[in-house]
């Protein structure tokens, strides 16, 4: 589908009365999620608006971990269709501005803000986290959830745009116990030392493997078998049973060591 044909679907969109805001736009974006019309990975096609382990949770449980306040003005790397942004917007009442590398994503996520009445506060724009296109020091918090690159290009740009005594807040994935040598991601403690060496204070730095594995996967699990007929029906029965059997997958590998993930909060010295 090209990007008019799916701005004009966009375009077309109303959110459903009843229900809290994050629930109605869920409501609202399923039909064409679940076509594929973003992303078409099972990961992608269950976790819907928020497209990282823990969802509603995860955001939740960072921004009270950053200390997020209406005083701050939010940059959101990798925003995807602006579920945590919204969330963060109308909880916490601060500004977010949200980058992604791909337009389908900031027109979703631009169009998702205005229907929610939260344009003034949150903002879209296509960015790369390399070179971000912004000034020195205009956030006050730099997010990323689920979505590091393990290349210091991108801890450099984001010290780069975060105000002094700003915030860094982040969950990614890390190696761990069993790690293989060729593996291109960092540990935790990886990230925490090139932190410090950029400058910031580490405030928080937690290994979240197990609770990503109970409030990620198993929680994308049971979503699947509470909507199992909506997804087959649109998807097929083969496709219901490969989601089911890959969120597993990464269960066990996460238990046997293979990646997990973490989770930082750090203060800009």
């Amino acid at each position: 589908m090209t990007i008019p044909e799916l701005a004009e679907i966009i375009k077309q969109w109303q959110l459903p009365e009843g229900g809290a805001l994050l629930d109605r736009i869920e409501r609202m974006i399923q039909p064409a999620v679940m076509e594929g019309r973003f992303l078409a990975s099972p990961t992608a096609t269950v976790c819907g608006l928020q497209y990282h382990l823990g969802g509603e949770q995860d955001t939740e449980e960072l921004a009270e971990l950053a200390a997020i306040t209406a005083d701050d003005h939010v940059l959101d790397v990798c925003c995807y269709l602006g579920g945590p942004a919204i969330q963060l917007a109308e909880s916490f009442g601060c500004r977010i501005t949200g980058i992604d590398l791909f337009e389908r994503f900031i027109i979703a996520a631009s169009r998702i803000a205005e229907l929610a009445g939260l344009s003034d506060r949150a903002e879209f724009r296509i960015g790369n986290a390399t070179n971000l296109p912004f000034s020195d020091g205009q956030f006050t918090v730099v997010w990323s959830q689920c979505a590091l690159h393990h290349d210091e290009a991108w801890l450099r740009e984001f010290h780069r745009v975060t105000a002094p005594r700003g915030r860094l807040a982040m969950t990614f994935d890390i190696r761990r116990q069993n790690p293989d040598k060729h593996s291109p991601r960092w540990c935790l403690q990886d990230i925490v030392s090139l932190l410090r060496d950029l400058g910031y204070s580490v405030d928080h730095a937690e290994d979240i493997t197990e609770r990503d594995i109970e409030f990620g996967w198993k929680a994308l699990d049971r979503k699947l078998s509470e909507k199992e007929d909506e997804y087959a029906a649109v998807l097929g029965k083969d496709w219901v049973r490969y989601a089911h059997e890959e969120f597993n997958s990464e269960i066990k590998r996460m238990r046997k060591g293979r990646w997990g993930n973490g989770r930082i909060v750090a203060t800009k010295l």
